[in-house]
């Protein structure tokens, strides 16, 4: 691994492991308010951001969590395509 693929290594941990912290966070609160039968799971499930944020929105209107953990997950998925970028052109430039 060079040097910029370090960088983007990090970069991408620096911003995954908040973005994941904080969407448990937000399970974490919303499952505190609602009944047993509407809990949602810690799992990262498709379609269960949806209803996370639909459930977390109405408990915690004025709260920065989720555009907090919202942000982080943007900037993971930039750097992580960033990096699969990075790597796809090195192997090219190789051949």
């Amino acid at each position: 691994m060079n040097k910029y693929e370090t960088m983007l290594l990090t970069g991408f941990l620096a911003f995954y492991l908040p973005a994941f912290g904080l969407y448990h966070l937000m399970v974490f609160r919303v499952n505190r308010q609602v009944p047993p039968d509407r809990r949602i799971p810690h799992s990262l499930y498709f379609g269960g951001w949806s209803r996370l944020t639909m459930e977390y929105k109405t408990l915690y209107p004025r709260s920065v969590v989720y555009q907090s953990a919202l942000t982080c997950a943007v900037i993971t998925m930039i750097v992580a395509v960033s990096l699969a970028g990075f790597r796809l052109w090195e192997y090219i430039e190789r051949r």
